[in-house]
């Protein structure tokens, strides 16, 4: 980027240059090879002028270039081009000791900044390529640089501080900066800027700058303006800004900025504060709602109104915002931050802490479940999960510590208290720890690891959740509205991976839960066993069970060993019920998918829902399959495929069923233990 920024200087100061050779000769096509010497000789690129050159003597120096385009000669691409340059100067003002540029405008500006999946810079020049052909130019040239402007002379504060620009006048640039060994890439469109009475001598001009900005994935372009008061006293080596403006719509920041001592100690001070913009419809100028539809919501006509400010001070070696404030609807927030630069030997130094009173996210959140799954159901097709590469750069570069305090957090019908989560970044190990946090009367608190020191960055998570009452939680999530009760649970999970979908493929670890209090609708089980009785016209009558049980004993858990897709360890037991299977959960197509076997265990487990014991021990299996956005229990059932084992399990239990009723009538007491041994024996082989 130095390159690039100093091509941009280099071009400005070569069109003076230019000024200053064409006073020697009028000859066209001569000059025209002077000045794509002098850009050859002292950037090693090669400028082309194809259109016209008009020259003035008077009553000023002036200079037209038409169609000038500039290029690496090691790569075809161009650097940088103008359908039109004019630069005008007043000869007079020369004489008198300032110097005047009474005109500076660009026509159709184009800058290329492009860098390939190596790496390689098309600005970089190679130093070792100059010819003897071009050194020998190079002096000629430096001559004639020296004549006209004495080194002496600029070098000088002093005598910069006489140049001053009547009118500086961009329009219809643009601008593609595309880095593909880091997939950045983003755009400048119809970029102007107008300035008059520009100088470095301490009087106040004004600049006005607007342009269109397009990234990755944005669909439309972002329009961007900027303007200021700005008063540029070189010799005293300050710069002021004053009555800054920056709009994107509907967001407006106005403040203050100065910046003193820039040439050897730089101290930078100002003050910003926003207006009261609609965020909603921030987002969607930034087009924030089109990449993430499943989650922000399609409405975003009544969201609250957010402002901030902020007072800030930063020098060659730090940062400091000691005061932020900003409100959002009726929450309020405050904060402070600070950063310290890195240096050769030591890391950046980040902290905050951010304390907030309520805030309702409600209005950003898609309430509706169905629409996260709308574009499946539309075209039948998974929509596509973003592949996110982990900060692992950030996190072994920097050294951060920060606190986020929040009263209350709501989303749609979700609520939170006291949210307190402390963030430490060591020499590349992130710990994220979240404190206590209240939730329907329980408590939710865990904390997350990522080691980033090694290749392969490695995770590890636990969580906890405490007597949380499900009665008042799982009415906000429908989809799940069969179980009421207070949930423990605990999660204990370790990935690797440099990728959000690495990670979640190596996933291994365990979530075991246990509900107290429970009412559990068993419509499910209700399901399996109404097929199973119409199979077995002597099973239970099953219409008879009541739609909703309350267990003694509710409680499972889930490992992983190889990710989350598939291989899943299920194990749920209620009362009686015995439930255990593999399977997985594919969120790149949005279902999931279990092979279950449902087992109903006879004595000395509680028998909560009485069964024939022609069923005890009896394993059904079961399999569920549906998409995130269905009734789970429409898509689970008995898997017919296997009933001819089945049945033969049941037919065995029946005739031990009816061995022991003749044992029991036939047998004296003291025999029919040892016998019913024998037939266990027997029927468990």
């Amino acid at each position: 980027m130095k390159t690039f920024l100093k091509v941009l200087a280099a071009f400005v100061v070569l069109l003076i240059i230019s000024g200053a050779l064409l006073v020697r000769s009028v000859n066209s096509d001569s000059n025209k090879d002077a000045i794509r010497e002098a850009v050859l000789v002292t950037t090693g690129y090669e400028l082309t002028i194809a259109g016209d050159m008009d020259i003035d003597f008077f009553p000023s120096l002036g200079l037209v270039l038409n169609d000038v385009r500039l290029k690496n000669p090691a790569y075809p691409q161009e650097l940088a081009s103008t359908s039109a340059a004019t630069l005008k100067i007043d000869l007079g003002s020369i004489i008198g000791g300032d110097f005047i540029v009474q005109e500076l405008s660009t026509d159709d500006f184009y800058i290329n900044y492009f860098i390939d999946a190596s790496g390689n810079n098309i600005w970089e020049v190679d130093q070792n390529a100059e010819t003897e052909e071009i050194s020998s130019v190079e002096s000629i040239l430096t001559r004639r640089i020296e004549n006209s402007f004495p080194e002496e002379t600029a070098n000088s504060n002093d005598e910069l501080s006489t140049l001053s620009f009547e009118r500086l006048r961009i329009s219809n640039a643009s601008a593609d900066i595309q880095d593909l060994s880091t997939n950045t890439n983003f755009r400048i469109r119809n970029l102007d800027l107008d300035s008059r009475d520009s100088n470095l001598d301490g009087r106040p001009f004004d600049i006005d700058l607007t342009f269109d900005f397009l990234n990755n994935g944005m669909s439309e372009a972002l329009p961007i303006g900027l303007s200021s008061n700005i008063v540029a006293d070189i010799n005293n080596d300050n710069i002021t800004m004053s009555e800054v403006k920056f709009n994107v719509t509907p967001m407006l920041i106005q403040g203050d900025v100065a910046i003193e001592n820039f040439v050897e100690a730089i101290a930078v001070t100002g003050n910003l504060q926003s207006n009261d913009f609609d965020i909603g419809g921030l987002l969607e100028t930034l087009n924030f709602t089109e990449n993430n539809d499943e989650f922000i919501s399609s409405n975003l006509n009544s969201t609250p109104l957010l402002r901030f400010g902020l007072n800030f001070s930063a020098n060659e070696n730090e940062l400091s915002v000691p005061s932020i404030s900003a409100s959002l609807g009726d929450a309020s927030i405050e904060g402070d931050a600070s950063v310290r630069f890195a240096t050769d030997f030591l890391p950046a130094n980040i902290s905050y802490d951010i304390r907030s009173t309520t805030i309702d996210l409600s209005p950003f959140i898609n309430e509706d479940e169905a629409s996260i799954n709308s574009e499946t159901e539309a075209t039948g097709e998974p929509s596509v999960v973003v592949e996110t590469e982990l900060p692992l750069d950030f996190l072994n570069t920097v050294n951060l510590i920060g606190s986020i305090s929040i009263e209350s957090l709501i989303a749609n019908q979700f609520q939170l208290q006291d949210i307190n989560i402390f963030t430490n970044v060591e020499d590349g190990l992130l710990d994220i720890e979240i404190q206590p946090i209240q939730a329907y009367d329980g408590n939710i608190q865990g904390n997350v690891r990522i080691d980033a020191r090694r290749d392969e960055a490695e995770l590890t998570s636990q969580l906890s959740i405490n007597q949380v009452d499900l009665t008042d939680l799982v009415p906000e999530v429908s989809r799940f509205n069969s179980v009421t009760g207070r949930l423990n649970l605990e999660v204990d999970y370790t990935a690797s991976g440099n990728t959000t979908s690495a990670l979640m493929n190596s996933i291994s670890g365990s979530t075991g839960f246990e509900i107290t209090e429970n009412s559990v609708d068993i419509g499910v089980i209700k399901q399996v066993f109404t097929a199973i009785a119409a199979l077995s016209p002597g099973g239970d009558a099953i219409q008879q069970w009541p739609d909703v049980i309350q267990f003694a004993e509710f409680a499972g858990y889930i490992l992983m060993e190889e990710g989350i897709k598939e291989g899943q360890k299920v194990k749920l037991r209620m009362d009686n019920f015995d439930i255990t299977g593999t399977g997985g959960i594919d969120i790149d197509a949005g279902n999931f998918n279990y092979d279950l076997l449902f087992t109903v265990l006879g004595e000395p487990y509680a028998q909560t829902i009485q069964i024939d014991e022609l069923y005890h021990d009896v394993s059904w299996p079961v399999q569920c399959s549906a998409a995130f956005s269905e009734d789970v229990s429409q898509y689970c059932g008995p898997d017919f495929t296997q009933v001819r084992t089945i049945f033969s399990q049941i037919g065995g239990n029946a005739i031990r069923s009816r061995l022991n009723e003749v044992l029991t009538d036939q047998l004296p007491t003291e025999l029919q233990d040892s016998a019913r041994g024998l037939l266990r024996n027997l029927f468990d082989r």
